[in-house]
């Protein structure tokens, strides 16, 4: 039963953290963290040092977002000993579609871990394409 309650929190946790509800400043968080990115690891846990810039909010937005997928499942954050999240930046860069303009930019690989209290380890993993950030192309987010 923990298995697929597990494999599922991460799963909604990735698609809902690379989707475009993750901003910053209403522009999508990666397309203005590409640029300034290596590799990021990110406590799901404890979120981390307050503040602004990109590296902070991605921390921030992170840890928001597993606990909200967590609460969601009713899963005991009390079971959780350890989540973790790496976001990669591949290192060649590639032409693909931002919205509906072809863009060069990174495929940014996401790798969700989670050790329970028993031991037992779960990983989900996700590729995204991310150009970085251009206002000549995007539209900043009503919501902010």
């Amino acid at each position: 039963m923990s298995t697929r309650i597990l494999n599922g929190i991460l799963d909604n946790f990735l698609g809902t953290y690379t989707s475009r509800y993750s901003d910053y400043e209403g522009y999508w968080l990666f397309g203005v963290l590409v640029g300034d990115l290596g590799k990021l690891e990110i406590d799901l846990i404890f979120s981390g040092p307050t503040g602004t810039g990109p590296k902070i909010v991605a921390r921030q937005v992170a840890a928001i977002k597993f606990r909200e997928q967590v609460e969601k499942a009713s899963f005991p954050i009390s079971r959780v000993r350890e989540a973790w999240l790496d976001i990669e930046k591949l290192p060649e860069s590639k032409e693909g579609f931002a919205g509906d303009y072809r863009r060069l930019g990174h495929d940014l690989r996401f790798s969700a871990r989670v050790k329970l209290a028993s031991g037992k380890e779960y990983k989900r993993g996700k590729v995204v394409f991310v150009a970085p950030h251009d206002s000549e192309f995007e539209r900043r987010s009503t919501r902010f």
